[in-house]
């Protein structure tokens, strides 16, 4: 992956996660396939400049903050904290959830 694919695919997961999005929601969004999406965001696909303009409007930002090196090295500590707990606390509930005890 280079820099630049790096930069808009960070970028890109960072304002839909703010935003609450899943990659289908964006897609929708954005008027593209939810696979194409996961495609950028793991470095495997590069958008057009439209499609760029798209998923910028549906994530409610300018385009050129798609490409905001800054953005990639402010994290807030809270949020991801929160964003580990609640992954984990979901993980938990699920593996107990598909596995029946007997009491």
């Amino acid at each position: 992956m280079t820099n630049i694919q790096m930069c808009l695919s960070r970028n890109m997961k960072f304002h839909r996660k703010r935003l609450g999005l899943s990659q289908a929601a964006l897609a929708e969004k954005a008027e593209t396939a939810p696979n194409y999406i996961a495609l950028i965001e793991v470095g495997k696909s590069f958008p057009s400049l439209p499609m760029m303009e798209k998923i910028a409007a549906a994530l409610q930002i300018d385009a050129l903050d798609l490409f905001d090196k800054d953005g990639l090295i402010s994290i807030d500590k809270n949020s991801l904290r929160a964003d580990v707990l609640g992954r984990i606390s979901r993980a938990v509930e699920d593996a107990f959830d598909s596995h029946s005890v007997c009491p």
